[in-house]
């Protein structure tokens, strides 16, 4: 009988040790999975200037902050550091969306919709559609949402204004 090659035999033991399981868990979905989902509500008319939209979750809430050049900064380092988190592109013309996105446990205190548009420089016209807020007439400041390890939160549902686009503030 021949002898396996030492590349064969380890390359076996290294597929061994990586495989986790395929077994179905109790409920039916992956535990190691954590985030949010919920249902985005479009008001007004989309504009034809529309590049994208996405949802946003952000560790931090950037509280005070009120010129776009401090919140474009105040973005970008919650990006290096790990603090933001992007949805794929959301289709555009539509009413409603079912959304899921996918996050690391934490606290996120912003989840927000945010619009691009479709110019050169882009960055500089961004804006929050909406915000996830428990109580849609109490918008003085997004609710924030505690991800659990292995859960899937539901019900972050957000009420949006596409006529937020024509403000100055990025804001809602």
């Amino acid at each position: 009988m021949k002898k396996l090659p030492s590349y064969i035999i380890l390359f076996f033991i290294t597929l061994l040790a990586c495989y986790r399981g395929n077994g179905l868990s109790p409920n039916g979905s992956d535990t190691n999975i954590s985030g949010i989902e919920g249902i985005i509500t479009f008001t007004g008319e989309w504009p034809d200037s529309t590049l994208e939209v996405r949802v946003a979750a952000l560790k931090k809430y950037p509280a005070g902050i009120t010129d776009p050049d401090s919140l474009l900064l105040f973005v970008l380092n919650a990006y290096t550091r790990g603090e933001l988190v992007f949805s794929d592109t959301i289709p555009r013309f539509i009413k409603t969306y079912d959304y899921t996105l996918n996050l690391q446990p934490g606290k996120y205190e912003w989840i927000v919709v945010v619009w691009f548009p479709d110019i050169d420089d882009y960055l500089l016209g961004v804006k929050e559609l909406g915000a996830y807020y428990i109580d849609p007439e109490d918008t003085e400041s997004p609710t924030p949402v505690n991800v659990m390890p292995g859960v899937i939160t539901k019900g972050i549902d957000i009420t949006t204004d596409l006529e937020n686009v024509y403000r100055d503030s990025p804001f809602f």
